[in-house]
């Protein structure tokens, strides 16, 4: 192609944009509005992934597989919904740009020429586009990050806060670009190859009254879409109920450790945090009505030669254990065999030893003693004789038990007999887990004179109900400077009311993404149909048709768009609302599902307003042209 046929283009290209801004305006949005999408995503994805190498773990080695896949999934909705919004609005584009196409190509333009000249309009686009989407996703990443770090097990200083860099800029403007090339691909084929006698008669797959074939039905979808997500989120939001969340979650009325202790990004963690000190001045505030304390110490329990060759018979033999082991501990080298020859001849199995108070051992759960009793005997187990088995957490049909009630088995030398099963509720338990793990409980004294005097790992408090408050504000002061952080009711009610905050703004997000989505397919598809139709809605009115009759046509066809609508989403929302959304509800232990139809009550009406404005707005600058020059168009 000569230097001169390059300017030519260059000029028709500029030209056209210029006489055309209200048309190219809507196309720049909807890059932008696509730019949005991927930058806002890559930010706050780009930011977790830095903040996870710059922790305390060193390397990224701690990624949750159900983040990681909420990722991908968000990445291709986001891809798809970006191409849904540049494809419609290019195509239905090409409705009005087909003309000078089809004079272009009686002029002796080639179809290469035409590919060249589409494609300078979308390079321009983006170029001013996707700056432009940038810097509004990047904020809204920046908005939403504080929120997600909450829930990101990492130790980092820089958590919840942007982590900026060149390639974030630089993959999410190749990728923003990427999207607008692919899904302009088709329609800048179809200009292409257009002959001047097609393009004088093209009609973007509208019928010969001007009316849309399939675009009727995508975008209905399109708004439907949109006001179901809306619903369903805002049925989350409603349900969100924290209080009863809080009074499962915690066992204590407060619970004190490691700031770290629960973190699993933490590579080190405290389990001696509670000092002399701070269990003194608990001891001396208003309204304790008792203090329990936990304490740890790590490593292998061995057992004697009796109990042992009991616990191969009834637990390394069972299918579930030996799937454990070959998941877990076995390689091309180093077989289910080598590993069970192993610990035969060890007789030992990892684990911990936990030291409880009378008010932490009160909290074990599943309790099975060796008398047939549900509930811990303390004096009987403090006597120094006993300690506590916790079960084993894999069995697929009730509980698989390393050791029974009644087994003797020793701790540093001492033996002891095994008084009950129980369950320690995992959320004071040490959250470091092994696949084949066996933990023992002692009383505190016993412990203390096995492992010499030493800290806590936690300590539960108990505070009376009208002292909770003062005890609260006593401890949140007394920790805040500290390596120490504490759990009560009204901590677990603040740390996780953004959790609800963050289902629902990405709820709402999504939902007025895919809401403009709709509205702008609506749009557009309204826009094209009419000047499709312009000859014909002149000559209606040179035979005597008001402007007022003509409008009423437009509503009316702009109502079906809406009567379709609402009778979809109603459908639609009211069955996943009592399936998926009932199902997912009921699987979060801070919500509470109730049926709900609100939004859509409020949302409708704005709908029907807008799809009844744009069909007026756009029949009013079409008639701006008096009726002779819409009489001349063919």
């Amino acid at each position: 192609m000569s230097k001169n046929s390059k300017k030519t283009i260059k000029k028709l290209a500029v030209g056209s944009m210029k006489t055309g801004r209200g048309k190219y305006s809507v196309m720049t949005f909807s890059i932008i509005l696509t730019t949005v999408l991927f930058s806002s995503l890559f930010t706050v994805v780009g930011s977790v992934l830095s903040e996870l190498r710059q922790s305390s773990m060193g390397q990224c080695s701690y990624l949750d597989p159900v983040a990681m896949l909420v990722c991908a999934a968000a990445t291709v909705l986001f891809m798809l919904s970006g191409y849904l919004i540049i494809y419609n609005i290019f195509d239905l584009n090409l409705i009005s740009d087909m003309k000078e196409y089809g004079l272009l190509k009686t002029v002796g333009t080639s179809g290469k020429q035409i590919r060249q000249m589409v494609k300078l309009r979308t390079r321009r686009l983006c170029l001013i586009a996707i700056p432009i989407g940038l810097m509004i996703g990047c904020g809204i990443g920046g908005w939403l990050l504080p929120m997600i770090g909450k829930f990101i097990n990492t130790v980092g200083a820089g958590k919840g806060h942007v982590h900026m860099s060149i390639w974030i800029i630089l993959f999410t403007s190749v990728f923003a670009y990427l999207t607008v090339a692919i899904s302009s691909r088709k329609p800048c084929r179809k200009a292409a190859k257009i002959s001047p006698v097609e393009a004088a008669h093209f009609t973007g797959g509208l019928k010969k009254n001007g009316k849309p074939k399939k675009r009727t039905f995508v975008v209905v979808l399109s708004l439907t879409l949109s006001l179901v997500m809306l619903n369903s989120a805002y049925t989350l939001i409603d349900s969100f109920s924290m209080d009863n969340y809080a009074e499962n979650f915690i066992v204590s009325d407060f619970c004190i450790q490691d700031e770290f202790l629960d973190n699993a990004g933490a590579n080190e963690k405290n389990v001696n945090a509670v000092d002399s000190s701070l269990l003194a001045e608990i001891g001396r505030q208003d309204g304790v009505e008792g203090i329990g304390n936990l304490y740890l110490t790590t490593g292998a329990h061995k057992f004697s030669t009796e109990v042992w060759s009991e616990i191969e018979k009834y637990f390394y033999s069972d299918e579930i254990v030996k799937m454990q082991i070959e998941s877990f501990y076995t390689d091309e080298d180093y077989s289910l065999n080598d590993y069970l020859n192993e610990i035969h001849n060890k007789r030992t199995i990892d684990g911990n030893t936990y030291g409880m108070g009378e008010l932490a051992a009160a909290k074990l759960e599943d309790v099975q003693t060796m008398d047939g009793d549900t509930s811990i005997d303390w004096a009987k187990f403090n006597s120094g004789s006993y300690v506590l088995a916790e079960r084993w957490q894999y069995a697929s049909d009730g509980f698989l038990n390393i050791v029974s009630p009644g087994d003797k088995v020793e701790i540093e030398g001492r033996e002891y007999t095994v008084y009950a099963l129980v369950d320690i509720p995992m959320i004071i338990e040490y959250p470091v887990y092994n696949p084949i793990e066996c933990n023992f409980i002692l009383p505190e004294d016993e412990y203390l004179s096995i492992y010499g005097e030493m800290s806590p790992m936690r300590t539960l408090v108990d505070v009376e109900d009208s002292k909770e408050a003062a005890f609260e504000e006593w401890i949140k002061s007394y920790t805040q400077n500290t390596s120490l952080s504490y759990t009560s009711k009204q901590s677990v009610i603040e740390d996780n009311k953004s959790f609800g905050q963050l289902f629902a703004i990405a709820g709402i997000l999504v939902a007025v993404i895919l809401g403009i989505i709709g509205v702008m397919n609506f749009g557009n598809t309204i826009i094209a149909s009419i000047i499709s139709r312009s000859h014909e809605l002149a000559m209606l009115e040179a035979v005597g048709m008001t402007e007022k009759q003509q409008k009423r046509i437009l509503l009316k066809e702009g109502f079906s768009y809406f009567a379709y609508t609402s009778v979809l989403t109603v459908i639609i929302s009211s069955i996943l609302n009592i399936t998926a959304v009932k199902m997912f509800v009921n699987n979060l232990p801070m919500f509470s599902w109730h049926f709900r139809l609100t939004s859509l009550a409020l949302c409708l009406p704005v709908i029907l307003v807008v799809i009844l404005i744009i069909p007026v707005a756009a029949y009013k600058r079409l008639s701006r042209r008096n009726l002779i020059e819409r009489l001349k168009i063919d």
